[in-house]
Order: structure tokens, then C-alpha cells, then sequence
């Protein structure tokens, strides 16, 4: 994963613009070791950071912060994101909704809602599934997804189905130099 993050996450923060978090915390939910996170706490340098995973994963992340010089401003926390998810202004998350049809989707972001303050954003690194009948690779990855993890891909209209579930309302789609887009969604 840390690898798909050095690959796509260039792309990322040049496509999308994180500053309206400046003095406030920015959660990476299944954050991994770090990666994206700390990429984008090195662009944007007054927001905080949570990297947020489960226990064994989550502890790889800790040299990484320090090596980074960010230990004053990004800790880990874990914990399992169906139950709970620590609280902030922002949620981001890369290549994780696709992982799960959208009953547990739907479970993930709740608790980004109910964890978050009233304007939470959530922020999501996917692959959007074109509405068009042409080739896509989100249709190919989406045939991987059901077959080897349940999940699935979305379209722009799927999405704001699921955040609209979930008590978010979708308010940006943000293209990229790569296969993946950045999706927006906020509390409503």
C-alpha cells in the first residue's frame, strides 16, 4: 500500500487543495504506515494529523513520523473503523471504500460522521467508475474488488447515494494525473 500511495499521492496534491485545514486535524483512516498522510502534512505544514489503523499495523508508522520531523504534529491511534474512529475536522482515506460492498462502506463513513465536528469533510482517494458503456479501468478493478475482496467501485452517482446514507453530501469530484479522483464529501 505504501507503494500505491508513492505512486498516486504526487498526483493527489496536485489536484486537490488541503489549506482549508490549516490549524485543524486531518484523520487518515486505515492509514497504514503513514504515507499519505505525512505527505500531506509535509505540503501543508499547519495541519495535524492522525494516522488511524489497527494496532499492528499502525505501530510501523511511528519512525516513519520522526524520521519525517512531524512527531509535534501527527500521532497514530488505532482501533477498528466499523466501531469508532478518533475525532477531527477531516477524514481522508486512500483505496479503502472500494475494499467493501456498501453496507460496510456505509458503516465506515457513520462513524466518520458521528466522530466528527459539524462541518467534517470526508475525504476519499478512489477510482470513479465513468457512466459511459466504454473501456474503463474502474470497471476492470471493479470485477477485482467483488472477486477477491467483496468490495466494489463507484460511480460519481453511487457515491453520493452512500454519503447521502451516511448523513454526507458529496460536493466535489477532482480529477487527477492518475487513475484515481479525489471525492468530497461533507456533514450535513
Amino acid at each position: 500500500m505504501t507503494n500505491l500511495s508513492a505512486a498516486l499521492i504526487p498526483a493527489v496534491l496536485d489536484a486537490y487543495d488541503f489549506s482549508y485545514l490549516d490549524g485543524k486535524t486531518l484523520v487518515e483512516v486505515a492509514g497504514g504506515h503513514g504515507y499519505a498522510l505525512t505527505a500531506i502534512l509535509q505540503k501543508y505544514p499547519q495541519i495535524n494529523g492522525v494516522i488511524f489503523d489497527l494496532e499492528h499495523v499502525v505501530a510501523g508508522a511511528g519512525s516513519g513520523i520522526e524520521n519525517l520531523g512531524l512527531s509535534n504534529r501527527c500521532t497514530t491511534a488505532s482501533g477498528d473503523f466499523f466501531k469508532a474512529v478518533p475525532a477531527a475536522n477531516a477524514y481522508f482515506m486512500k483505496s479503502i471504500l472500494h475494499d467493501w460492498d456498501d453496507e460496510r462502506a456505509l458503516a465506515i463513513l457513520q462513524c466518520c460522521c458521528r466522530s466528527g465536528s459539524k462541518n467534517t469533510k470526508v475525504i476519499l482517494v478512489e477510482t470513479v467508475i465513468a457512466p459511459e458503456n466504454e473501456p474503463h479501468m474502474a470497471k476492470w478493478l471493479d470485477i477485482e474488488m467483488l472477486l477477491l475482496a467483496g468490495g466494489r467501485e463507484r460511480t460519481e452517482a453511487e457515491f453520493a447515494e452512500l454519503f447521502s446514507r451516511a448523513g454526507l453530501r458529496l460536493t466535489h469530484v477532482v480529477g487527477t494525473k492518475s487513475p484515481v479522483s479525489v471525492i468530497e464529501a461533507q456533514k450535513l
